[in-house]
């Protein structure tokens, strides 16, 4: 089956960052896990069908983890909180790569696309790597560890009320949780992955029947598109600094620069103009067919 770049490149960079930081030489568990994700979100794995959401799929997978993998190679350089052995490394690449696996469809599941599930993707994909990764060694406080993790990336989550045991494990969960954020947004793509994202909203709504949830918000696309800054000056920005404790901030270079936060304010000013041209083709079509009727 073909490998998109995006399994290369994540692949690449985990065992990259493994080698630097831990002198691992052969195959890694990092590289093992990068590999079955892909098995998993396309269709290999026997309980599963392959992954048929428009946004949370394999790429935003790869996306999030090679943000995680580069928060924690920053992190050995510039640490804060706690330090982290190469297991706890292997913790958080385990809960990037399951952190959205709640939204695949086993096998007799035939209604919809996995994208209703979102409202409990987050609950499902913490099944998910308690029934998955016991193959590749984790123990069961491991397994809670990174059903924590995976949780921390839930909207709107607080990270005080997570059953965290120490500093360390609430670490793994920020950073897990900061590279889910702003691996998506930072993505080259993010601009022209929302109408997806949209889509997975309106039949997440429809499923849930919870017109007043958060993914329910959005009257239509352009209603997303014209929200996104709002969302990341926002929300984004407060779970970044508040809930997360500025985790992100390791990634700053010399000069203060953050090449994870210049690509989503570029990305930003991208949306916002597809947004207007949007908006100025809806107000040309309803002047055709004013001047029509």
């Amino acid at each position: 089956m073909f490998r998109p770049q995006s399994y290369f490149a994540t692949t690449e960079l985990v065992h990259r960052v493994l080698q630097e930081a831990f002198g691992e030489t052969k195959t890694s568990l990092g590289d093992t896990l990068v590999a079955f994700s892909f098995d998993l979100f396309h269709g290999k794995i026997p309980e599963f069908q392959p992954c048929d959401t428009a946004f949370h799929d394999f790429e935003h997978t790869m996306q999030a983890t090679a943000a995680v993998a580069d928060l924690l190679a920053a992190h050995q350089h510039n640490p804060f909180l706690a330090s982290l052995k190469q297991r706890d490394w292997e913790l958080a690449i385990a809960a990037s790569i399951l952190h959205d696996t709640g939204y695949l469809k086993r096998r007799n599941d035939a209604d919809g696309s996995g994208a209703k599930y979102s409202v409990i993707h987050v609950g499902r994909s913490c099944f998910h790597a308690w029934d998955l990764l016991p193959a590749f060694g984790f123990t069961g406080d491991e397994l809670r560890q990174i059903q924590n993790a995976i949780c921390a990336t839930a909207i709107s989550v607080g990270m005080d009320e997570l059953p965290f045991h120490n500093s360390r494990e609430w670490l793994i969960g920020a950073l897990v949780a900061t590279g889910d954020m702003i691996g998506q947004m930072a993505a080259e793509d993010y601009p022209e992955r929302l109408p997806g994202l949209y889509l997975e909203f309106r039949e997440a709504t429809a499923f849930s029947r919870l017109q007043k949830a958060g993914f329910a918000v959005h009257e239509n696309l352009l209603d997303l598109l014209q929200g996104t800054e709002k969302f990341y000056n926002g929300y984004v920005m407060r779970m970044l600094d508040q809930e997360w404790k500025g985790a992100y901030k390791i990634l700053d270079d010399s000069q203060g620069r953050n090449r994870y936060i210049d690509q989503i304010r570029a990305n930003i000013s991208r949306i916002n103009l597809m947004a207007c041209s949007l908006a100025s083709g809806r107000r040309e079509f309803v002047g055709r067919r004013f001047l029509v009727d």
